[in-house]
């Protein structure tokens, strides 16, 4: 079956792009949720059903059918992820796959509205001067905010990992400094990563924590926005078992 620019093999359980050649063998929880969204394409698949499957093996679980689907946007890459639509609060939709020729105009004139956004998001950029940009995006302002604190951590299997953390102010980073430690410790316990840089920001009243991850995967690309908040006292945000739950490891 074709997936944008990928052909899905049910046989061999393998996704193959047809433009560059790269073959991708399903493991199990993506084979499983891809299999039941082609089953059902059009048409919405609840996430209890996407976890059980056929009901042969034991059920998926709910990161597993998370991390599955984001894997799969990933190699289907950013044209046609979003044939893979995030129905909220009831399950995934597979869209129906539109012609070549149509995609192409789609993608042309996507191409066109995005250069027309990026022209007048200069523009403003540079009337308004605003000189602080958020984890990394390129900055059109020539000062640059600087990073309070980077931290060179590596992984169980040599991997390094960055983690990065911005302040508005050089003072009262308490909080920040231990929420970046934390993070550099999920680091270390995993075996192998996607991410090659993590950003950590909280906003100027402390109550919003903000995560970018960055990094590769199919040679790819890859971006991440998390933003948590926490109104308790004292404030926690983060700890092992909630970023164990967003897999920040592969």
């Amino acid at each position: 079956m074709q997936l944008g620019h990928c052909r899905f093999d049910i046989e061999k359980e393998e996704l193959t792009n047809l433009d560059s050649g790269d073959v991708w063998h399903l493991p199990r929880a993506e084979l499983q949720v891809l299999t039941l969204l082609i089953e059902y394409q059009g048409q919405i698949v609840a996430k209890p059903l996407l976890k059980k499957g056929n009901g042969e093996q034991p059920p998926l679980s709910d990161s597993s059918v998370t991390r599955a689907v984001f894997t799969l946007r990933s190699f289907l890459g950013p044209q046609y992820e979003s044939l893979i639509e995030t129905v909220k609060g009831q399950g995934y939709l597979l869209r129906h796959h539109r012609s070549r020729r149509n995609d192409r105009v789609h993608s042309s004139k996507k191409r066109f509205s995005i250069k027309v956004a990026a022209i007048s998001a200069c523009c403003i950029a540079l009337i308004l001067g605003f000189g602080w940009l958020f984890l990394g995006s390129q900055s059109l302002s020539p000062a640059i905010p600087k990073p309070l604190q980077v931290r060179s951590v590596d992984t169980l299997s040599g991997q390094t990992v960055n983690v990065i953390l911005y302040s508005h102010s050089k003072t009262n980073n308490g909080l920040l400094t231990e929420l970046g430690k934390t993070m550099q410790q999920s680091f270390t316990q995993c075996r192998l990563t996607s991410w090659k840089n993590a950003y950590l920001s909280l906003s100027h009243d402390k109550q919003v924590l903000n995560i970018t991850l960055r990094g590769e995967q199919f040679g790819q690309s890859i971006i991440r926005n998390l933003k948590i908040s926490d109104l308790r006292q004292p404030k926690q945000f983060i700890n092992q078992q909630w970023l164990q739950a967003v897999d920040i490891c592969d």
